[in-house]
């Protein structure tokens, strides 16, 4: 006899967006208390919870709303010193190994600080022009 389907958890908000081409699609908002229920997706939303808050603190020490800062001990150049200063900080006690944070994190974290990078420097550039 076939299972039944899994009743997933309703979102905490919909809404729709036209796209540029005039197609919409429905935007879904969703927390911890109702992500989409399937095989091994829990990991995968803890991994980018894990995720989000390394990049928090990672943001507070390399950017300000000014711009970049100047850091006295940069670590976001390799994957193993992001997780030497992780390690310092205490923070993150879950992070037991460096291949997660080679394989997974550590792009994560540096293609976020690029983007964020970048868009803080066309921000200030914005702001400069008349």
């Amino acid at each position: 006899m076939p299972r039944k389907k899994t009743a997933q958890p309703e979102p905490l908000e919909t809404f729709p967006l036209t796209l540029a081409d005039g197609s919409t699609v429905e935007i879904e908002i969703r927390d911890e208390t109702c992500n989409i229920i399937g095989r091994g997706l829990h990991k995968r939303d803890k991994l980018q919870a894990l995720c989000d808050r390394i990049l928090e603190y990672v943001v507070g020490i390399y950017l300000s709303p000014k711009g970049v800062k100047k850091v006295e001990k940069p670590f976001m150049g390799s994957a193993r010193e992001l997780d030497a200063e992780m390690a310092r900080s205490g923070l993150f006690p879950e992070i037991t190994d460096l291949q997660s944070v080679r394989k997974r994190i550590y792009p994560y974290v540096k293609s976020r600080l690029d983007i964020l990078t970048k868009a803080l420097a066309q921000n200030s550039n914005a702001e400069h022009q008349p």
